[in-house]
């Protein structure tokens, strides 16, 4: 017949990983702002002006991070309607 008893050593090692997994998630929570602050401030003091002639019309473009957005189009102003009585 099966015993159905659990080794102590067997409960030991289970603890032993879930506090490693439950460890790497607490490092990870810590240290994920911290590395992005300094990737900021990297970036800060080595960023270019990144600007690219469209060779036809010959605007400026700018090269944009994917979180900015888009620049507000320049749209010429309509002449109010007027309503004419009848």
């Amino acid at each position: 017949m099966l015993e159905s008893t659990i080794d102590i050593s067997l409960i030991f090692r289970f603890g032993i990983k879930c506090f490693g997994v439950f460890a790497l998630i607490f490092l990870a929570a810590v240290f994920t702002p911290k590395i992005a602050e300094y990737i900021d401030k990297w970036k800060e003091t080595h960023r270019k002006e990144n600007t690219v002639q469209h060779p036809q019309t010959k605007e400026t473009y700018h090269v944009r991070s994917i979180y900015e957005l888009p620049p507000e189009p320049e749209q010429p102003k309509k002449k109010a309607a007027v309503r004419r009585k009848k």
